[in-house]
């Protein structure tokens, strides 16, 4: 059966923030009219758009140095056909970021960026999405703009943050209850270190050297929605929930 158009941005929407990984295909210097791929970490700004830490020395670093368009292509990690999983390519331009808030976002999701950025010349990238190509199985590829993706009025850092400490301070106890139950952490973790991001879709949950994900079974527009996601089990991993962190 065909999937609606409300359906396929939803489906969407969950992959492009739930992910924390991906391939991003260059214009080719070396061999020139030619894509290059490459795989790399990600995370998502506040707008949603992606956040990428590139070695000037990379070849897709290169490429981009001279041609900023790109494609950023996501998908389902589950085992199986992984053509009935979802996968969703952005057409985008990518440039240099210089904003130390983009940076600490991304440090917060891959810890060992810091070094990377700070030591070892890595520069931060962000991803200027035009279009996105998204397929969730058979009969549902289609074409989607950009603002259908992203986030159209954002959280600030400071609202998600507010939220975050929020989260913590009054339903430690029940996620503590959710991630013992997916077998998330251990006795010996403390909920504040595990909650990592909040966003409309659903929690990101940094578990030791793993990214995890809790998709949202309504969006999280306000406290009170994220509030009785927790309080009626509204929050569960997709098929694909946890990225190892290396950045």
């Amino acid at each position: 059966m065909a999937q609606t158009s409300h359906a396929a941005v939803d489906d969407a929407c969950r992959l492009w923030y739930g992910s924390f990984g991906g391939v991003i295909s260059t214009q080719s210097l070396a061999v020139p009219g030619y894509p290059f791929g490459s795989v790399v970490p990600i995370c998502q700004d506040q707008a949603g758009r992606p956040l990428l830490l590139l070695s000037h020395l990379a070849q897709h670093s290169r490429n981009l140095s001279a041609d900023p368009r790109c494609a950023l292509t996501l998908f389902d990690r589950a085992a199986g056909d992984i053509q009935q999983g979802r996968r969703l390519t952005c057409i985008a331009d990518c440039h240099p970021c210089s904003e130390a808030d983009a940076l600490a976002r991304y440090c917060r999701h891959f810890p060992n960026g810091r070094v990377y950025a700070e030591q070892l010349g890595f520069r931060l990238y962000r991803l200027e999405p035009l279009r996105f190509h998204y397929n969730g199985g058979f009969a549902t590829a289609r074409w989607l703009s950009a603002d259908r993706i992203l986030l159209i009025v954002p959280w600030t850092t400071s609202t998600e943050e507010s939220l975050l400490l929020r989260l913590r301070a009054e339903r430690s106890e029940r996620l503590a209850k959710l991630f013992s139950t997916l077998g998330w952490g251990g006795t010996d973790r403390t909920t504040e270190l595990l909650c990592l991001g909040l966003d409309r879709w659903g929690l990101t949950v940094r578990d030791g050297e793993r990214l995890r994900r809790l998709d949202a079974q309504q969006p999280l527009d306000d406290w009170g929605a994220v509030a009785a996601a927790v309080d009626h089990d509204q929050l569960q991993p997709p098929a694909a929930a946890d990225w190892l962190i290396k950045p």
